[in-house]
């Protein structure tokens, strides 16, 4: 049987160097921190878990099913879901999580990497006392998401995979070779304020360029999900693109959908990257009906 394929019609990290990807972070952001509720720094919200070198921030909304919540790194950060967390705790227990180094949680010691932070989503899951989850991801989040579902397959009971990838290789020519000249101080001195309203969050205080610096090592890592590993996955996934996303190749996610079993693939025209994130109606159209399931 062929498997499910969805075309519905109608930055972040990495191109923010650029003129017009600092212009899209900055209309993102302020659209963020525009929200009612404090996504990222509620308090009422707000619990952490021990993940051994550093305390992983998260925030719980709603009942219901658990769903993990990931978001991307760099400009990302738990409010940037902030369209997305009100319709989804509608039916589920949404634990969004912080990632290292972002936002209210420690930066730590270990080297970065994709298993690290599936690691330390393990440790949150464990701290909810939960055996399994869902799990939705964005760009990083989704690769953290992709190694969940890979790595820990008792777990994870259904993904959804936005704007994420198995391999370096998935990045556009020339993009990757960007990434290795990056400058984190550099790029901290660039910040625009409603980033740096971020980084005030941070515990460690002036740690933005470090944490730029620590990303590399996750970004630059040839592989990030096995391909035997993504082979063997069982549970349901869907993968969701942009067809106008500014660092993935278009490839990347059917390669993804064609090697994964169970996998359904959600190409979204005329979208880049963060835009995948600022389409709730997809959620309720798309995301929420695929999450529930049986």
């Amino acid at each position: 049987m062929q498997k499910p394929f969805f075309c519905v019609t109608n930055l972040a990290v990495m191109k923010y160097i650029s003129t017009t990807g600092l212009a899209i972070t900055l209309l993102f952001a302020s659209k963020c921190l525009s929200r009612q509720l404090p996504y990222g720094n509620n308090p009422a919200a707000g619990r952490y878990a021990e993940a051994g070198d550093t305390r992983i921030y998260y925030e719980v909304y709603g009942a219901g099913k658990p769903l993990l919540l990931l978001h991307g790194d760099t400009f990302g950060y738990i409010d940037e879901l902030s369209d997305y967390i009100p319709l989804l705790s509608k039916r589920f227990k949404v634990i969004a999580v912080a990632m290292r180094g972002h936002g209210r949680s420690g930066i730590g010691t270990a080297k970065f990497s994709y298993r690290q932070f599936a690691l330390d989503v393990m440790e949150v899951l464990e701290n909810e006392k939960l055996d399994s989850a869902a799990v939705m991801g964005f760009s990083a989040g989704a690769i953290t998401a992709g190694y969940l579902t890979a790595c820990f397959p008792g777990k994870i009971t259904r993904a959804i995979w936005m704007g994420g990838m198995l391999d370096s290789a998935g990045y556009k020519p020339g993009l990757l070779s960007s990434l290795k000249g990056m400058n984190g101080s550099e790029i901290e001195k660039r910040l625009p304020p409603e980033v740096k309203a971020r980084i005030a969050l941070m515990p460690q205080q002036g740690s933005y360029g470090q944490l730029v610096e620590k990303l590399k090592e996750s970004w630059l890592q040839p592989v990030y999900i096995a391909q035997e590993r993504a082979a063997a996955i069982r549970c349901p996934v869907l993968i969701v693109g942009g067809d106008r996303d500014e660092f993935i190749r278009l490839q990347a996610f059917i390669d993804a959908y064609k090697l994964i079993p169970n996998a359904q693939l959600l190409i979204v025209p005329g979208c880049g990257h963060v835009g995948l994130i600022q389409r709730p109606d997809l959620v309720s159209a798309v995301m929420i009906p695929f999450l529930l399931e049986d």
